[in-house]
């Protein structure tokens, strides 16, 4: 996918890695955030890199926390290279003209990234959480993504056929009807002045992740892609980190959403903190260091079990 890169006016390294500013194909400009491992050896394998996508009313900076021991350094200092970036209305990437946002994000914000992180060699794993593990899965199974494994922390959508439980079920279709109307009434959900995010999200980044509980159908708004097929069409290697503390995406929901994938599988699920208490939260799972061994299994999981542009896992 075309796509245009330059460092940002700010530019330059800082301690938490380099500026970047990509342009999706439809005009917008995505800021991310690059750390490079340590200089390899000359004819070194290339470098693999992973490319971190943020949960909803988040952005970019949650893979950055704790400050100084956040997942993108964390696997920076083991040798990946790390592209953490703001989808569009997010952080500090600008707003698109179109309104659809959700299918922006299939369409283009994520692929525009791996796009970029593909041009620089060496297989591309990309990390999302909640919204940019769902968005991740929709975009690799539509044929718009070109990663080589997922790794999803938190991530399903609130549809029947993932939550077993009834009651349970209820509880989302009421949430679900909760926030379309505060969005009908505000034009945005207020996420920053309810303390849930630092991000407020616009009503085309809600769209069909709301309808999907209301209708039962997880497509895109103009109808064109069917996201419920095309997770059956991801045939890279997935791995699910999930806990047994995540009230918005629950164990046995996540499971049963990667479930519907074809390639290889792994599903990890965290019961205690790394520090031996309660388990991670459905923010914790990346803001914390509570659930990092998990982590570092899934990652370690999906480099080798990844297609190589070499041919070598």
């Amino acid at each position: 996918m075309p796509y245009e890169s330059q460092r940002s006016e700010q530019g330059q390294r800082h301690d938490h890695g380099e500026d970047l500013e990509l342009r999706t194909p439809d005009g917008v400009l995505l800021r991310a955030t690059l750390r490079e491992p340590e200089l390899t050896e000359p004819g070194a394998a290339p470098v693999p890199t992973i490319v971190f996508a943020h949960a909803m009313f988040a952005r970019r900076s949650e893979w950055e926390r704790p400050r100084g021991r956040g997942l993108a350094k964390r696997f920076a200092d083991r040798g990946y290279r790390t592209i953490s970036f703001d989808f569009r209305a997010h952080g500090d990437s600008t707003k698109g003209a179109s309104g659809h946002d959700y299918d922006a994000f299939v369409r283009h914000d994520l692929p525009t990234v791996v796009a970029c992180a593909k041009d620089r060699g060496g297989l591309v794993i990309v990390s999302g959480h909640s919204l940019g593990g769902h968005v991740a899965l929709a975009s690799q199974g539509s044929g718009y993504l070109d990663a080589d494994a997922l790794v999803v922390a938190g991530s399903n959508v609130w549809h029947r056929g993932f939550e077993p439980s009834n009651m349970r079920f209820l509880l989302l279709a009421a949430t679900t009807r909760a926030i379309g109307a505060v969005v009908r009434n505000l034009g945005k959900f207020p996420a920053r002045a309810l303390r849930l995010g630092s991000d407020d999200a616009e009503p085309g980044a809600l769209s069909v992740f709301l309808r999907t509980t209301r209708d039962g159908a997880w497509r895109s708004d103009d109808g064109r892609d069917d996201y419920f097929a095309a997770l059956t069409k991801v045939d890279v290697p997935v791995a699910a980190v999930l806990s047994e503390g995540d009230l918005v995406c629950r164990p046995v929901a996540g499971s049963r959403f990667v479930a519907r994938t074809r390639g290889p599988k792994k599903v990890l699920v965290v019961s205690r903190g790394d520090e031996g208490g309660a388990p991670p939260d459905h923010m914790a799972l990346v803001t914390t260091e509570k659930c990092h061994a998990a982590w570092d299994e899934a990652i370690t999981w999906a480099h080798t079990s990844a297609r190589s542009p070499l041919g070598a896992p």
